[in-house]
């Protein structure tokens, strides 16, 4: 089995027609053909159902789909950590980003492009507000930068990452036993969050407006870690996004959806056009992580 016929039967799974994976893949339609035959030959099973115009996976071609992506993936790691190996002093990012960000996603992005190329290095610095995300990024003091909701318009270009649901974190001693509820029933448990400019701030005020409530904390933390424990001592109630709340849950703390149901939307920005190859490399393992969209110029 050859990575090139891993690479074509994906391009025909993920695009459903032979014609259009050729083109994709900037050879001829027989050549492309020729090579999924061989490969079903070596497989001793179908992988496609032809269906006129295009193709349908079978159940022997939905099974081989994880692995051909797990395997195509060890290629370009191996190339990677030679290559890191032989460019001496590879490369360097600065990302700026508020730590909620700064765990999900950047933490899983970083340690995915690492595997690849280990001799890169980072430096993730957190800001005050989401104002010095953009200022650092606009200067070229930070090669990246991590925020929530709409980047502004400007010199930079962005990229949606993940959204994140934000949910109601409470003291597995509190009164309230439903399954759901608003911003506002968490108001006289008394919350807990981050100084005012601050990216879970934010988002709570943000919610407390909405609701008609007023922007106040009942017990305000610089310390992001602390916000749980807090929780958990019944000292009052969160809003968090779901992973962040996941560890709360385990941790013994109740966890209970919101309605309406909110949720952040995490965007990645860089000055637009300056990227080194790096750069480029990186904003690549993130369509990966968290799927393809064209970056907009913001």
């Amino acid at each position: 089995m050859e990575r090139r016929h891993l690479e074509y039967f994906l391009a025909v799974a993920e695009s459903g027609s032979f014609t259009r994976a050729a083109a994709m893949l900037t050879i001829a339609q027989p050549s492309l053909s020729q090579s999924i035959a061989a490969l079903e030959r070596e497989l001793g099973s179908d992988l496609f159902e032809r269906l006129g115009r295009g193709v349908k996976l079978t159940p022997a071609g939905e099974a081989l789909v994880g692995p051909a992506r797990r395997a195509l993936r060890s290629f370009i790691l191996a190339r990677g950590a030679v290559r890191s190996v032989a460019d001496t002093g590879f490369g360097h990012l600065s990302i700026i980003s508020g730590t909620l960000w700064a765990i999900e996603p950047l933490v899983r992005m970083i340690g995915e492009f690492r595997l690849v190329y280990p001799a890169v290095q980072f430096t993730v610095s957190d800001p005050l507000s989401r104002s010095e995300v953009l200022d650092a990024v606009r200067s070229g003091e930070a090669d990246f930068g991590l925020l929530d909701g709409t980047p502004p318009a400007g010199a930079l270009a962005s990229r949606w990452l993940v959204d994140h649901e934000l949910v109601a974190v409470l003291s597995n001693r509190s009164s309230l036993s439903a399954l759901s509820m608003t911003v506002a029933d968490l108001v006289p448990l008394g919350l807990i969050s981050t100084p005012k400019g601050t990216p879970l701030r934010t988002l709570l005020d943000e919610q407390l407006a909405v609701a008609g409530q007023p922007d106040e904390v009942a017990v305000e933390t610089a310390h992001l870690a602390s916000v749980i424990p807090l929780v958990l001592a019944g000292a009052g109630a969160a809003l968090l996004p779901e992973g962040l709340a996941s560890d709360a849950a385990a941790k013994g703390a109740r966890v209970v959806r919101l309605t309406p149901a909110t949720r952040a939307s995490v965007h990645i920005v860089w000055r637009a056009g300056r990227l080194s190859s790096v750069g480029e490399h990186f904003l690549s393992v993130g369509e990966d992580l968290y799927g393809s969209l064209a970056p907009t110029d913001s």
